[in-house]
């Protein structure tokens, strides 16, 4: 008989806190990095406290993912929009996302909105597993200082 092995995480999910910046910012840091790599656009990786989008990011309505008071993971909502869902690549694979995900879709009004590289299949799986449905796809260039040619695809929720 095969055994079944459960991963079973006791995870908190509550409100962000100013003093929680530092934690989150290396849950950011580490899983935009494994975003950009599974791109090939690392060289375009900035720092969270050092991202041009912080003061925006710091705007959203976060949420975090804590486990053995260590922040684990976190979701950004903007208006209408889910606009980061991050958790530490050590932890991925554990119902964390998922816990994150049941959050914001609870907090935001329909429909929702958001974007993922159009060849992340995993993110892309995942945000299948909870309706979403791509809606529109660009292809644009990072910016001047890096041209690269990357496309985005926006998924959405009724």
């Amino acid at each position: 008989m095969k055994e079944v092995h459960l991963v079973l995480t006791e995870v908190m999910i509550r409100k962000y806190k100013a003093e929680d910046f530092d934690e989150l910012a290396k849950v950011m840091d580490e899983g935009r990095m494994q975003e950009l790599e599974a791109e090939g656009l690392e060289q375009v990786f900035i720092s969270l406290k050092d991202a041009p989008y912080l003061k925006y990011f710091l705007s959203c309505d976060i949420y975090i993912a804590e486990k053995d008071e260590q922040v684990v993971g976190f979701v950004g909502l903007g208006r209408r929009r889910l606009d980061f869902l991050y958790v530490l690549p050590k932890m991925q694979g554990k119902g964390i996302g998922s816990a994150l995900m049941k959050t914001a879709l609870a907090k935001l009004p329909r429909p929702v909105k958001l974007a993922v590289f159009a060849d992340n299949e995993r993110a892309k799986n995942f945000y299948q597993k909870f309706g979403f449905k791509v809606t529109e796809t660009r292809t644009e260039k990072w910016s001047d200082e890096f041209p690269i040619v990357f496309s985005e695809d926006t998924m959405k929720l009724e």
